[in-house]
């Protein structure tokens, strides 16, 4: 079977009750890209980059695949301005919420598979002044990566995920019900990359 078609066949909930077990992983990364284009303005806001945590709660349906939904957090900024030159505008939270997948390559008892992710979800947008309103999109992630199995209830996993938040072309975001809205974007996603690892607990 296909690696994708896998995927989405987990994303339907397909698998037998039978093989299941259910991994819990928290992660710290760090992720990096992602600007908010800006309306009649020569640059963009720029998602600083940063460190990043979460964790996946996985539920085995199949000897190649599982079910998974993850939560992720990025504690960081809106920098306004070049590559040198930028000025921090507010701090901003983004909390993702997501239900996938993963397919996984090798033997059901390897002690090293390598894997791939698909997940569908929301962002949340969280700004720090409490003032502006928060923002939820839409949003997707895809990943490749690695777990290594050290006993049979513990291990490692190593990953690089994109997660990519769709914007609406020329929307307003960060409104204040009394000055109005920071920004009007002009781009149609919000795209970035994550390194992350984890310690696997499986039961």
């Amino acid at each position: 079977m296909k690696p994708w078609v896998a995927v989405a066949l987990l994303l339907a909930g397909g698998g037998s009750a039978a093989a299941q077990t259910v991994e819990i992983t928290p992660v710290i990364g760090y992720r990096f890209g992602g600007s908010f284009g800006i309306a009649d303005a020569p640059a963009a806001l720029e998602v600083k980059d940063s460190g990043a945590f979460g964790v996946h709660l996985g539920v085995k349906v199949a000897e190649d695949g599982e079910i998974e939904a993850l939560f992720a957090r990025q504690n960081t900024r809106l920098d306004a301005g070049g590559f040198f030159t930028s000025e921090p505008v507010f701090d901003i939270a983004l909390d993702t919420y997501q239900l996938g997948g993963s397919y996984f390559f090798g033997e059901e008892k390897a002690r090293i598979r390598p894997y791939i992710s698909l997940g569908l979800g929301v962002t949340r947008f969280v700004p720090a002044p409490a003032d502006l309103e928060a923002e939820t999109r839409f949003s997707a992630s895809i990943a490749g990566g690695v777990r290594a199995y050290v006993a049979r209830n513990f291990g490692f996993r190593l990953e690089v995920r994109g997660f990519f938040t769709v914007l609406d072309s020329d929307s307003a975001i960060f409104c204040d019900s009394g000055a109005g809205c920071i920004v009007r974007t002009t781009g149609s996603e919000l795209s970035q990359g994550e390194i992350r690892a984890g310690l696997i607990f499986r039961f």
